[in-house]
């Protein structure tokens, strides 16, 4: 019986770090309204699951001794040389959103795209909307909307923008979603359709540190943004939205100790419903999390004495009860999936694992990277993600991008 067949015969859900429009005069978002801090809401919060303070051997599978290494046929459908300095970031779609280097003294940073079809780089934008204080500090784009963060390094205030976005070009003009001063940390977020999520946070050693963190959502076309989940204290990762499903790692029973439930969340409603959740030993913090439809694919970045197998380093597949997949390697980045076929990335390569199959491959950093890294710019589902790597040219001196599409499934 195959790690998915053990997840679907527990109950498992069936359903599966970087202008052509400036910000319309009181375009920025009126106050953001908390619909997800509704009852509903407080009790989904208030019954969040037993810690899986796991001991049992027998409920993990260790993939790289039980599964066999196997050629699973990934393979590069496309490889481009890119600008040197060129960070791409890939949600959904056709489309990766790019932060490009220095085209000049007076830009610091510009933001554009990536076709995955072609590699054509078009830059969007390259003015700050906020004047010459700020730079581009983080960038996201889906099929249907880009967002940014500009960011004043000299004072630390920042703020986050959304754009109607469609083939390649922006539409409309910029909203601003969010902003924070020096208190609040650059908020983490994605985009996914025409919504754009984030997590707004305080710095862990700024004055607001005991001040509530929320995820909220944006729709393009909206006049406000909505907050859609609460958490105690920090969120521990970046939100992620595979298949319609939005993974967020809030703090939850907080009056116990510093516990964080892994939640997974439909975003078919206006308010998402809580599908799932995976409450991790006490003061064990995830990594990075995604929910398959019907697992959690979520890593550990550093052991925790004392915590039973799931405090240990590494990346885990599976849900509350178990069992869970375990690959006992240090994690470096976020985790994509397709089907049954998780993608790893670890300090020195990516692994491809079929849980189905039982079997596991390892895929190299392109030639002349090692030391610099080869990472994944694509986040959540996909047969087809988008993986990047800083090459040296012959004098061993950063000389070029290699970004290449690589075929998993």
């Amino acid at each position: 019986m195959s790690i998915r067949d053990l997840f679907d015969s527990a109950g498992g859900i069936s359903r599966r770090s970087f202008a052509a429009g400036t910000i319309a005069t009181g375009a920025a978002l009126a106050a953001i309204t908390l619909v997800g801090c509704s009852s509903g809401q407080s009790d989904q919060q208030s019954t969040s699951g037993a810690p899986q303070v796991v001991t049992d051997s027998s409920k993990i599978v260790d993939a790289l001794s039980e599964y066999a290494e196997a050629d699973l046929g990934v393979n590069a459908t496309q490889t481009w040389s890119l600008p040197l300095g060129t960070v791409p970031f890939h949600s959904e779609g056709t489309w990766a959103a790019v932060m490009l280097a220095p085209e000049s003294a007076t830009h610091p940073n510009t933001l554009g795209v990536l076709s995955l079809s072609s590699g054509a780089i078009t830059t969007l934008i390259e003015d700050a909307t906020q004047g010459r204080g700020y730079s581009f500090y983080d960038v996201r784009c889906s099929s249907g909307v880009y967002a940014w963060i500009e960011i004043d390094y000299a004072t630390g205030a920042w703020v986050l923008l959304g754009q109607g976005f469609k083939n390649g070009a922006l539409s409309g003009q910029a909203a601003q979603l969010d902003s924070g001063d020096a208190d609040w940390e650059p908020s983490p977020f994605t985009c996914t359709g025409t919504s754009v999520i984030w997590q707004k946070m305080p710095l862990a050693s700024g004055s607001k540190s005991s001040e509530t963190s929320v995820a909220y959502r944006w729709n393009l076309g909206d006049t406000q943004g909505s907050g859609i989940w609460e958490s105690t204290g920090r969120f521990a990762t970046h939100p992620r939205v595979a298949a319609g499903i939005l993974t967020i790692a809030p703090r939850v029973r907080g009056s116990e100790g510093t516990y964080y439930g892994m939640t997974a969340l439909d975003l078919a409603d206006a308010e998402p419903k809580q599908v799932d959740q995976l409450v991790l030993p006490e003061s064990v913090r995830p990594f990075e999390a995604v929910y398959t439809g019907s697992a959690f694919a979520f890593s550990i970045e550093a052991s925790y004495d004392s915590r039973g197998s799931l405090g240990q380093m590494g990346t885990f597949i599976g849900r509350e009860g178990g069992p869970y997949v375990y690959f006992n390697r240090e994690p470096a980045a976020q985790i994509m999936f397709s089907g049954s076929r998780v993608l790893i990335k670890t300090q020195s390569a990516h692994y491809l694992l079929d849980t189905d199959a039982e079997q596991y491959q390892g895929v190299s950093s392109a030639d002349r990277s090692i030391g610099l890294g080869d990472f994944p710019a694509s986040e959540g589902e996909g047969s087809t993600p988008l993986v990047f790597a800083t090459v040296r040219d012959a004098k061993g001196l950063p000389a070029s991008v290699t970004a290449r599409v690589i075929q998993i499934a």
